[in-house]
């Protein structure tokens, strides 16, 4: 089985490396209306992470890869994962392993993973640190909903998208990318209901393509509803080999010392390790 190892998403504000790049074309300026929702739309994203509630909810991450490159891809397996947002910290606790009981640790699973779905991406996009360059790509609909669409990109030296191959997070494995994407924004609330991402990343690194795409919508913790990710997918290569990641994510709940989360039902419980294996 080939090996794309996680792949992460870490805020690093204030980076600085080396500013020897080569100048990129200035984009052009928005006009006052895209400037004042573009406006409303990082405020928005600024105040998303501290917004949100202490909460749990189950993560359903269903991995296929595509080992000669071409379009004949096998399902790899699907991780039920719990995971707890705790003063504005994600954990993640691997739960079950195509619906089997499992010790191993989430992020020693191999294949491609990814983090930061719960505010810190929108916040590196959005955070003055990041300087970000945003261009008016146009007006959509998005779930019925009235959007703007903004293209953006993050240089290098200012990012906090971090790619790493293998286990070991330091070292020429572990890398700091500039990244674009594109930002849809909600006219009516000014919130962020897709956010895609595209790193660049160096020649010669072992992952020579990573992207994702995240949705995000309405779920209810607590009695109250918050806007939180749904969905994600994301596509990572190294040389001809390709993973794709469908992310669910599911049963949202408030965070206390009692909360818990059920994985599989009555009829089929989740079968525990044989500890003589």
């Amino acid at each position: 089985m080939n090996l794309i190892p996680a792949v992460a998403v870490v805020l690093v504000l204030g980076l600085a490396e080396s500013s020897a790049t080569a100048q990129r074309p200035a984009a052009p300026p928005l006009a006052p209306e895209q400037a004042e929702l573009l406006a409303q739309a990082r405020h928005a994203a600024l105040a998303y992470s501290a917004s949100l509630p202490d909460f749990i909810c189950t993560q359903v991450v269903h991995r296929t890869e595509y080992p000669r490159g071409d379009n004949r891809g096998r399902m790899l397996d699907t991780l039920t994962v719990k995971l707890t947002y705790f003063e504005h910290h994600e954990e993640y606790k691997l739960m079950l392993i195509n619906g089997r009981a499992t010790l191993l640790d989430y992020f020693n699973t191999g294949g491609a993973l990814s983090t930061g779905e719960f505010g810190s991406r929108l916040l590196a996009v959005f955070h003055s640190h990041s300087a970000a360059e945003f261009s008016w790509k146009g007006p959509a609909r998005l779930r019925k909903r009235k959007v703007s669409v903004f293209s953006y990109r993050v240089p290098k030296e200012t990012s906090s998208f971090r790619l790493q191959f293998g286990q070991v997070p330091v070292g020429p494995n572990n890398i700091v990318a500039a990244y674009r994407g594109e930002v849809f924004v909600d006219e009516e609330t000014h919130s962020v209901l897709r956010l895609t991402q595209q790193a660049e990343i160096p020649a010669g690194f072992p992952i020579s393509a990573n992207a994702s795409e995240i949705d995000y919508d309405y779920a209810p913790v607590g009695g109250k509803p918050f806007l939180l990710p749904v969905r994600a997918h994301v596509t990572t290569r190294s040389g001809s080999y390709k993973a794709e990641n469908d992310v669910e994510f599911k049963e949202y709940r408030k965070f206390n010392t009692e909360a818990t989360i059920s994985f599989g039902t009555e009829d089929e419980k989740p079968k525990s390790p044989d500890p003589k294996k």
